[in-house]
């Protein structure tokens, strides 16, 4: 196998656990998880840059808008979804 390949499944590994224990904290919850999402776009804006022809503060400030997007979008999902429920069972 590709060293490559190896180090970078280890690196997934990793990443996943830290967001695994960043899951399962007690306080601050969902601003760890908002802070290790943010340092991996951070972390990997030059690679993805240099790739697509962009700026990186360009790619970084793109990759964490979608990101605050897409979490308020699927909470908008389910506090429309939770409401639904609660009215089909008051009526």
């Amino acid at each position: 196998m590709d060293l490559n390949i190896i180090v970078g499944l280890l690196l997934f590994i990793g990443v996943a656990y830290y967001f695994y224990q960043a899951y399962t904290s007690q306080k601050n919850k969902k601003r760890i998880v908002d802070l290790l999402a943010i340092g991996i776009i951070l972390w990997l804006t030059p690679k993805i840059s240099a790739y697509i022809n962009r700026e990186p503060f360009e790619v970084s400030g793109l990759l964490i808008f979608v990101y605050g997007w897409g979490i308020f979008v699927i909470e908008k999902f389910w506090e429309g979804l939770n409401g639904k429920k609660s009215k089909l069972l008051n009526e």
